[in-house]
C-alpha cells in the first residue's frame, strides 16, 4: 500500500469514504453502502453529511492528521451531551455506537497516525448565519454567552482538552517551534510573530478565574448555524479546550470582520449588536474593551499554527494557505507599526 500522504487529494477521500461506510456498518447498525455521504471538508478532518435512506442525517467527523487523542474526544462528546441536554443552545448531538462508545479507531492503510471516527446528529440550518439580517448579531452573541454560562456553571468530570492560552498557541504553537513553519512565514513574519508573543503575553495571563472556563476555540461564523426553526446552532466542536473566553468572542469578531470591514460600519454594527446579545446571557468578562485586541492577534497565530501544519500535507489548504498566512504578517507588522489590529473596538464601542 503505498503511503497514505503521498496520495492525491481525491484518493485520500475515497479511500476515507470507504472505511467510514464499513465503520458505519459494523459500529452504528446503518447500511453504509447505501447511505448518501456528501463532504463538508477535509483538512485535518474528513467531514461528511450522512444520510441513510428515509432516515435524518448524520455527521461522520474522521480524524486523520494530528487529531485529539480518543480521552480528549470523549471528553468533547461528554460536552457536547451536556449542552444538548440543558436545551439552552443547539448543538449536535453525539451518536453512540451499538457497544456504547463515543469514539471508534479506524486504521488507515498506508497511515502511520491513528485515526479516530465519531459520528453526531446533524443540526439542520444554513452555515454562516447572515450576519446583517435584523436580529442574527444578538443571536450569535446569545449562543456564545450560553455555551459559556454552561461552562461557568455545569460541571463536567474529566474535561481533558488543550489549554489555549499564550504559551500553548504563541510561545509553544507550531508556527514559533518549527523550522518548516517558520519557512513558509519567511523571516520577517517569523520575527513579527515572535515580537507580538514578546508585547501580548502579559495581557493574555491576566484574568482570574472566573473569566476561563470551556470554550469553543475555533467559534467562527463558518461554525455557527442559522437553525431552519429560527435562531443560532454551533457546530465544530474539535477544537474545544479551557481557556479565556475572550479568545471565542475574539474568534467571532474576527471572522465577521473580514467579510465586513469594507462595508462602511457593518462591521462596527455587528460588533455592537453582538456583544449586546452576549450580555443578555452574562458579562463580559473582565476589561474586555482593552484586551479584546491581544486575544484578536492570539486568534490570527492559532490559525498561523493551523495553516503551517495543514498546508505541506493537504492540497486544500495549501490552496488559500500562503494568501492567508501574508495577509496576518501583514496585519501582526503594521501592528508593530502602532496601528489597531484588524477588529480592534474602542472602549466607546463596547
Amino acid at each position: 500500500m503505498p503511503s497514505f500522504s503521498r496520495l492525491p487529494h481525491a484518493a485520500q477521500l475515497d479511500l476515507l469514504e470507504g472505511l467510514t461506510r464499513a465503520a458505519l456498518t459494523e459500529h452504528y447498525g446503518l447500511d453504509g453502502a447505501a447511505v448518501r455521504m456528501e463532504v463538508q471538508q477535509y483538512e485535518d478532518n474528513a467531514v461528511w453529511r450522512i444520510t441513510p435512506q428515509g432516515g435524518s442525517s448524520f455527521v461522520a467527523r474522521l480524524s486523520v492528521r494530528d487529531g485529539r487523542p480518543a480521552h480528549q474526544q470523549r471528553s468533547e462528546m461528554r460536552w457536547l451531551e451536556s449542552l444538548a441536554a440543558s436545551r439552552t443552545v443547539a448543538v449536535p448531538e453525539p451518536v453512540t455506537t451499538t457497544g456504547g462508545h463515543y469514539v471508534v479507531p479506524i486504521e488507515v492503510p498506508g497511515h502511520d497516525e491513528p485515526a479516530t471516527l465519531a459520528l453526531l446528529h446533524w443540526l439542520p440550518g444554513t452555515a454562516e448565519p447572515p450576519y446583517r439580517q435584523r436580529g442574527v448579531a444578538q443571536e450569535m452573541g446569545r449562543a456564545t454567552a450560553h455555551l459559556h454560562e454552561h461552562a461557568a456553571t455545569v460541571p463536567l468530570q474529566e474535561f481533558d482538552r488543550p489549554v489555549w492560552e499564550a504559551e500553548t498557541i504563541l510561545l509553544k504553537g507550531h508556527a514559533l517551534t518549527d523550522p518548516a513553519a517558520q519557512e513558509q512565514l519567511g523571516a520577517e513574519g517569523t520575527a513579527a510573530l515572535r515580537k507580538v508573543a514578546e508585547l501580548i503575553t502579559p495581557a493574555l495571563q491576566e484574568g482570574g478565574q472566573d473569566d476561563r472556563g470551556r470554550i469553543h476555540g475555533d467559534l467562527h461564523r463558518e461554525n455557527m448555524i442559522a437553525l431552519s426553526a429560527g435562531g443560532i446552532g454551533v457546530i465544530d466542536f474539535d477544537d474545544c479546550g479551557t481557556g479565556h473566553y475572550l479568545l471565542d468572542i475574539a474568534t467571532v469578531l474576527s471572522s465577521v470582520h473580514r467579510i465586513a470591514r469594507e462595508e462602511g460600519g457593518a462591521y462596527e454594527e455587528f460588533a455592537r449588536a453582538f456583544l449586546a446579545g452576549y450580555t443578555e446571557v452574562r458579562p463580559l468578562p473582565t476589561d474586555s474593551a482593552r484586551l479584546l485586541e491581544p486575544y484578536l492577534l492570539l486568534r490570527d497565530a492559532f490559525i498561523l499554527n493551523f495553516v503551517t501544519t495543514a498546508a505541506p500535507v493537504n492540497a486544500d489548504v495549501a490552496s488559500w494557505g500562503p494568501r492567508r498566512i501574508a495577509g496576518i504578517v501583514a496585519n501582526m507588522q503594521a501592528y508593530l507599526e502602532g496601528h489597531p489590529y484588524p477588529g480592534t473596538l474602542t472602549s466607546e464601542q463596547f
